[in-house]
């Protein structure tokens, strides 16, 4: 392999080592180099796992695999299924990753003897890695029996190559393992994760062991031991000078005292965390401290001091909500979509929304055709039924969402929050702990509570976009808490009560989804009560206009420009224009037109050269009377030859893996 990509693989410069990969890789295909080309493509799908561009990272890694079975290379193949696995764990997919982690341990189990000589100690702390992958796995699978079984596999085999940061970290994840079912077996394993991190001085994992000791200890009600071991945790930050988890350690000193009834010494330790959550800047944690020193002094019927803690904590709380919204929303459409985690809380109340936030949210729904007035009817008369859940299907850029918001805010709801989720973005290992929330010290990492998606709408609306990108596990999941209304945080051992209603938006045909086992039909019968379908905007063209006159004041005012006129014949053409992109598509032409107008007047001029239209409308505007048959074989087709029948790029312009073009290719 390339020195210099070797030297980025160094250093953990992943886009670097991407861009470099990308660059080296078609040399490879040309040489014929098969074994660096596998290499490369190994690399490259452990780095695009780290992107989240799961995709990619699976072709790459499969075609990785395929090179060398050929070679009759056993320890890297075993390596690149691994790190398939990997990439199904990433994606929150834990069944798949278990079956390629499966795959992989009984390669390396084969090579057992190669992988034991000394020159091997890497590829051995791969089979290791793959051996505590799916522990973990069968874990987050409530597995527990099988997961621990792999964790002591892993533990043998760490202390074999004498790696014991991994012992410390794996007898870390058995002591989580028991945490809700044994607490002298979560304590057992804690402790010896930290007689390692201080036999080989791990400070940071010292000072997280010895807190998460003190967890157990504040859970099962021996409030001087939790005290003893958070202030011990806290003697080691400051020794060692780990500011950052200082804040934390002082709360979870002052709510021991909170809850021992020193109320005084409480305060004390609650302030200190305030005074240095403020210092590093950490408003979440300043915001806990404000509501933990109102608790303090409601209980010491000092109101008036409780009540200007709790307006404190009110403030930061919006600030808090207002900066996230606002950097969310003023990053418009294009922005919202691309985002990893795409969740906007959104409220009307003056105390939660700045005058600033208020100007970027527009509920209208703009439209003067008959179909659009049933929607908006429909949406007005399931508003009055706070508890009906609803699913509303359209195209792209048809306005799912500002229907969902207009039905939360004219319902009984609207004085409590929509959490918006865009449920395509979430990356899967990150959707039971999105959805549900975490208390502090149920796995290695979580340092204070989370608040998950389902208790954030408690009393309001929890609208899921994209639905029907929804992973079936957690179908399976909603449809429990649809049931009985109940969540469990991760790491919590009782259930909470929650109410709200569930608006779901879909591009997509569910019944083609029930048909392959993507998407549940018991789940379907849950969400969709009534079903709003909003018609494409090509299907109603009476309401171009109020739409163009909508958007062109809109960016004239934006990009302070004076309001144009519109030459009819605007109107005309855009009528005939079929609108792939709907509402959407339309604003972006106005903004287009509004930023290259010279004149007073928009002319039909202005929608052409720059508002060209893409290879796919061009597609759509020429095929949308065909069979579908006709449209895939002509699409496929016409973009081979726009790129130079290049099949990564034609893959890729299509939006399906390169496997999935190759295979529809020898269909047709």
């Amino acid at each position: 392999m390339s020195e210099l990509l070797k030297k980025y693989s160094l250093i953990s410069d992943i886009f670097q080592v991407i861009k470099i990969a990308k660059e080296l890789f078609p040399l490879y295909e040309v040489k014929g180099n098969l074994k660096e080309k596998a290499e490369v493509l190994l690399l490259l799908g452990r780095s695009l796992c780290l992107t989240a561009d799961y995709e990619d990272a699976i072709n790459f890694l499969r075609e990785a695999i395929a090179i060398f079975q050929e070679q009759n290379d056993p320890i890297q193949s075993a390596i690149s299924i691994k790190e398939l696995g990997t990439v199904y764990n990433s994606m929150g997919k834990y069944d798949e990753s278990i079956e390629y982690l499966l795959n992989a341990n009984k390669i390396f189990e084969q090579n057992k003897e190669i992988l034991e000589m000394t020159e091997n100690q890497k590829q051995m702390m791969r089979y290791a890695e793959s051996l505590e992958s799916t522990g973990v796995n069968y874990c987050r699978l409530k597995q527990f029996d099988k997961g621990r079984e792999y964790y002591l596999k892993v533990i043998k085999i760490y202390e074999k190559i004498d790696f014991l940061e991994g012992v410390a970290k794996v007898l870390n994840n058995l002591g989580v393992s028991y945490s809700n079912e044994d607490s002298s077996k979560t304590l057992e394993y804690y402790h010896r994760a930290l007689d390692i991190a201080e036999k080989i001085n791990l400070t940071t994992h010292r000072a997280i062991y010895t807190s998460n000791i003190g967890g157990v200890y504040e859970d099962i009600k021996r409030f001087d031991k939790a005290l003893e071991y958070y202030k011990q945790a806290y003697d080691i930050a400051i020794k060692t000078k780990i500011e950052k988890y200082l804040p934390y350690f002082l709360e979870y000193i002052g709510s021991i005292y909170l809850k021992k009834g020193e109320y005084e010494k409480a305060i004390d330790f609650i302030k200190q965390s305030l005074e240095l959550s403020q210092k590093q800047q950490v408003q979440e944690q300043v915001k806990n401290c404000y509501q933990l020193l109102s608790e303090i002094s409601e209980k010491k019927k000092d109101y008036k001091t409780a009540l200007e803690y709790f307006q404190l904590y009110s403030a930061v709380k919006d600030k808090i909500l207002n900066s996230e919204m606002i950097e969310k929303i003023a990053g418009l459409q294009k922005k919202f979509e691309e985002s990893s985690i795409k969740i906007t809380e959104l409220q009307r109340s003056k105390s939660l929304i700045s005058e600033a936030l208020t100007k970027k949210i527009n509920m209208r729904f703009i439209g003067n055709s008959k179909q659009i007035k049933k929607v908006m009817e429909l949406a007005m008369t399931i508003a009055g039924h706070p508890n009906t859940n609803v699913l509303i299907i359209g195209e792209s850029g048809t306005g799912k969402e500002i229907i969902a918001n207009i039905i939360h805010y004219a319902s009984l709801r609207k004085e409590h929050l929509i959490v918006s989720v865009n449920c395509s973005s979430i990356p899967d290992s990150l959707v039971e702990s999105e959805f549900f929330g975490y208390l502090k010290g149920s796995f290695t990492g979580a340092i204070s509570d989370k608040i998950g998606y389902l208790e954030l709408a408690n009393k309001g609306t929890l609208f899921l976009d994209e639905i029907a990108d929804t992973p079936v596990a957690l179908q399976a999941k909603m449809l429990r808490v649809l049931d009985d209304k109940k969540i469990k945080k991760l790491g919590a051992k009782s259930e909470m009560q929650v109410d709200f209603r569930i608006i779901s938006a879909t591009n997509k045909n569910i019944d083609e989804l029930i048909e392959k086992n993507t998407f549940r039909l018991d789940l379907l019968h849950r969400i969709n009560t009534i079903t709003i379908t909003i018609p494409p905007l090509r299907e109603r063209p009476s309401d171009i206009q109020p739409l163009l006159e909508h958007f062109v004041r809109e960016f004239s005012e934006t990009l302070k420009k004076p309001i144009p006129k519109i030459n009819v014949a605007v109107i005309d053409k855009l009528k005939k224009y079929p609108f792939p992109g709907n509402v959407r598509k339309l604003k972006n032409m106005v903004e287009k037109a509004i930023i290259m107008l010279k004149t007073d007047t928009l002319e039909p001029e202005n929608f052409e050269n720059g508002n060209s239209l893409s290879i796919e409308e061009i597609i759509f505007e020429k095929i949308k009377l065909k069979n579908l048959l006709e449209i895939e074989k002509e699409t496929i087709f016409r973009v081979l030859k726009e790129t130079d029948n290049n099949h990564t790029k034609a893959a890729k312009l299509l939006g399906i893996s390169h496997s999935t073009l190759l295979r529809k290719l020898k269909k047709l």
